[in-house]
């Protein structure tokens, strides 16, 4: 009697095996689970193309084929994305939602590269990319890859200088086309059509950016152009040093 239990029980749960591999096999080739819509948001960069093949995700493909979680984990590998969330509402959409990088400036390596937001270095430019940003040039290439504080450093200092030169009010009048690292975490700015050479020095920079909107205020006044500005005085910091440029 207790072998023919064991054998009634392994013949349930058998069957419960293959019933519940007829309801897989069901559920993932029936038209009822067909992906119907797909719905991306915060793309900005990426086209929903794009972002669909990263995915790997189609309209049209059985929901169950690409777990969220996989599609996910596909799309944080992008090196455009900074995060991703997938969520499959059954019984045929998905829902993407990505918060892209925001390139601020390029890094003069090897080659130019797209630097973040958030001071990472997350691709090489293409011929696709935006390029009208800043250059980051004086970069030691064996130091920086081989020293990740030295990496670290200049490009959080370097993306806070323009998030400081952005809110004193210098971006639109005066642009900066070029920031040259010197030793020491010190900068060196070329901005302007005339590329004026303004020698800013170690942080803080805002305070020292300020004297140099004034100093942008009396050239215009002066109808003058300066070919260096020198912001770096280490023994007298409010003095400012201008050569005016011969017209």
């Amino acid at each position: 009697m207790h072998v023919l239990r064991l054998l009634a029980l392994a013949g349930i749960i058998a069957g419960m095996l293959a019933a519940g591999q007829m309801v897989e096999a069901h559920v993932r080739t029936s038209p009822a689970f067909a992906t119907r819509s797909i719905e991306v948001t915060g793309h900005a960069h990426l086209t929903r193309a794009q972002v669909l093949a990263a995915a790997q995700l189609a309209v049209g493909e059985n929901v169950f084929v690409t777990a969220p979680e996989d599609a996910q984990a596909a799309l944080r590998s992008h090196p455009w994305v900074a995060s991703a969330t997938v969520t499959r509402r059954l019984p045929d959409t998905f829902e993407v939602h990505l918060q892209e990088r925001t390139p601020v400036a390029l890094l003069a390596l090897d080659q130019l590269y797209l630097v973040g937001a958030d001071g990472s270095v997350f691709k090489p430019l293409e011929p696709s990319d935006p390029s009208d940003m800043p250059v980051i040039t004086g970069i030691d290439p064996d130091a920086f890859a081989r020293d990740r504080s030295y990496r670290t450093s200049v490009l959080v200092n370097a993306v806070a200088l323009l998030h400081d030169y952005r809110d004193v009010g210098l971006w639109r009048r005066t642009p900066i086309a070029e920031i040259h690292a010197l030793p020491g975490e010190a900068f060196l700015l070329y901005v302007g059509k005339e590329e004026t050479q303004v020698r800013l020095g170690k942080r803080p920079f805002r305070k020292k950016l300020r004297r140099f909107r004034k100093v942008i205020d009396q050239l215009e006044r002066q109808k003058a152009v300066a070919d260096y500005v020198y912001l770096d005085n280490v023994r007298r910091p409010d003095r400012v040093t201008v050569r005016l440029r011969v017209q």
